[in-house]
């Protein structure tokens, strides 16, 4: 009998061991460390309440620790990322700030109100691809090479006539310019809001967003002489040359068809400003 004993304590442990030896070398994986789905995300699309915004330069990663690094603003941030089946969920600090569905390489995410699609990186279907293989452009600088934007030569053509800088086939024209004093920003700014209470301006509409870094305001409206489209992007300080100074990038639209500042041509556009030095 202690024989018998014996031989089944000896079982029972040896048993055990194996099991312990078993866990040890196959851990349990979580979705957050499936290395199919870690990685760079570069984001294709962007809309909100049916408005397409440009995507380009914005990304998020998902790390093998369960966070996410976002670069969807003017700088980076940090959140916690969950994926069950294909549901996919942001969180900082256990509250939800971000819900989707991440199937292949595509992430479709839902985050304050913004629709943004993304590509994983290096798949061959990110939208940088796309982009530099659609289309071709030119280059408009403005008040010799203060910035530059660059602008699709299948919509705009520059005006040799000097009456604008840009114009399009059916007649809406562009002006790629500045304004050259804080004072002037802050009274412009100002009538973007006034143009919402004129009782001639019609269908107002305005988005405050990020262009290179700096914060943007935008707005499209229409009142007797037709439609308009203004963008100014502010740099809050004197980003100018010994010969001129400039405040702010300020790019506007006029004519009788619609062109709005967050159509994708122009979001293309005015995202792709760059700054002399």
């Amino acid at each position: 009998m202690k024989k018998l004993l014996r031989f089944l304590l000896i079982c029972t442990l040896t048993i055990g061991l194996s099991a312990c030896e078993s866990n040890a070398s196959n851990p349990q994986t979580t979705g957050n460390a499936d290395a199919d789905y870690l990685g760079k995300y570069l984001c294709t699309g962007i809309t909100l309440d049916g408005l397409t915004m440009n995507p380009n330069g914005k990304w998020l990663e998902l790390n093998a620790d369960g966070t996410v690094t976002t670069f969807l603003t003017e700088e980076a941030d940090e959140a916690e990322w969950k994926l069950e089946g294909e549901n996919f969920t942001m969180t900082i600090a256990g509250k939800m700030v971000g819900a989707g569905t991440l199937q292949g390489n595509e992430l479709s995410l839902e985050m304050m109100g913004m629709e943004y699609t993304f590509v994983q990186e290096g798949t061959g279907q990110d939208g940088q691809e796309a982009s530099s293989s659609s289309g071709s452009f030119a280059t408009f600088t403005c008040y010799g090479n203060l910035y530059a934007v660059r602008y699709p030569t299948d919509l705009f053509q520059q005006d040799p006539a000097g009456l604008s800088d840009l114009y399009t086939e059916d007649g809406v024209k562009g002006w790629i310019t500045k304004l050259d004093t804080e004072e002037r920003v802050t009274e412009w700014l100002a009538g973007f809001d006034e143009k919402e209470t004129n009782e001639n301006v019609q269908d107002y509409q305005t988005m405050e967003y990020t262009v290179a870094g700096y914060p943007a305001r935008a707005i499209v409206y229409q009142d007797a002489e037709g439609w308009h489209s203004e963008v100014i992007v502010n740099f809050g300080k004197d980003m100018g040359n010994e010969t001129y100074s400039m405040y702010a990038a300020y790019i506007y639209f006029t004519g009788d068809t619609y062109v709005s500042v967050w159509n994708e041509e122009i979001q293309g556009m005015i995202n792709s400003l760059s700054i002399d030095g």
